[in-house]
C-alpha cells in the first residue's frame, strides 16, 4: 500500500432500486497519491474501450456510447468491467458501503419526526463517511480527509448537516461525467464512476442474495469487485432506534 503523504479521500454515490424500497450508498477510500494513479488507469482503459466515461445505467442498457455493435458481445463486455475492477482492487485502500430499507425508515417515521432531519440517503451517507474516518484514524493516522459524493444524489443539506453534526468535514458535491464548459473551472471526477458501479452491483447482489442465490450463481462483475478491505454495513431495526435516541429526534404528536 502507498504510504499517505498528504491525506485520503472518500468518494461515494447512491444507488436506489426501483421500486425505490432500499437505498445503497456505495464508494472506495484511498490515499491522494493512490487517487492519481488511479484517475490515469481509469482513463487509459475509457479510452482503449472509446468511450468518454463510465455510467452503470448506460452501460447496462446498452445505450448512447454502449450502443455501438461491439458492445453487444458478452465476452467484450465482461473483459471491460475486469479491467475496471482490476483498477478498483489496486488503487484504493478500502470499499465502503451503507444499506437501508425504505420500509424501515418509514416504519419509524410514522412514529417519530425522522424526516425533519434524516433520508435515506442522509443516513446511508453519513454512516459511510463516518466509516471512513474511523478506518483512517484506526490505521493511525491523523492526516486529513476529504468527502466527495456525486453531485445528483438527492437532498444533499440533509447530508451536510449530518455530517457537520457528527463533526465530520462538510462533503463535496462533484460531477462523474465530462462537461466541456464546466470542467474549465470545476473539472469532473472519475473516482465517482467507480462508486456508481460498486453501489448498483452491490445494490443488485444483495436483491440477487434475498432472492435465494448462492454466491456462485451471483453476478461476475459483483464478484470482480470483492476488494481486500470491505467495510459493509446495513442499517438494521437496533441501529435506527439507537440513532433516534443519541439524535434526541421527537415523537410525532
Amino acid at each position: 500500500m502507498v504510504v499517505a503523504l498528504s491525506g485520503y479521500s472518500a468518494y461515494f454515490d447512491a444507488s436506489m432500486n426501483v421500486p425505490q424500497d432500499e437505498m445503497v450508498v456505495a464508494g472506495y477510500l484511498s490515499t491522494l497519491e493512490e487517487w492519481a494513479q488511479f484517475e490515469i488507469s481509469w482513463r487509459l482503459v475509457l479510452a482503449k474501450h472509446d468511450v468518454p466515461f463510465f455510467k452503470m445505467s448506460e452501460f447496462i442498457g446498452r445505450r448512447k456510447e454502449y450502443a455501438h455493435p461491439k458492445w453487444q458481445t458478452e465476452s467484450y463486455r465482461a473483459r471491460f468491467i475486469s479491467d475496471l475492477a482490476l483498477i478498483i482492487r489496486s488503487w484504493t485502500v478500502a470499499s465502503i458501503a451503507c444499506r437501508m430499507k425504505k420500509d424501515l425508515f418509514e416504519k419509524y417515521n410514522k412514529l417519530y419526526e425522522l424526516d425533519s432531519r434524516f433520508n435515506l440517503f442522509a443516513l446511508c451517507g453519513r454512516d459511510c463517511a463516518a466509516q471512513a474516518r474511523n478506518y483512517v484514524r484506526g490505521i493511525p493516522s491523523d492526516l486529513p480527509i476529504a468527502f466527495i459524493f456525486d453531485r445528483g444524489d438527492a437532498d444533499a443539506g440533509l447530508l451536510t448537516n449530518e455530517m457537520i453534526s457528527s463533526g465530520l468535514p462538510a462533503p463535496a458535491f462533484k460531477r462523474s461525467r465530462p462537461d466541456p464548459v464546466l470542467d474549465k473551472d470545476d473539472p469532473y471526477h472519475v473516482q465517482l464512476q467507480a462508486c456508481d458501479l460498486s453501489a448498483w452491483e452491490l445494490r443488485r447482489g444483495e436483491s440477487d442474495l434475498e432472492a435465494g442465490k448462492i454466491p456462485q450463481e451471483l453476478r461476475k462483475s459483483l464478484l470482480a469487485l470483492n476488494h481486500k478491505t470491505k467495510i459493509w454495513k446495513q442499517t438494521l431495526e437496533p441501529d435506527l432506534q439507537c440513532l433516534i435516541q443519541v439524535a434526541g429526534i421527537k415523537k410525532r404528536t
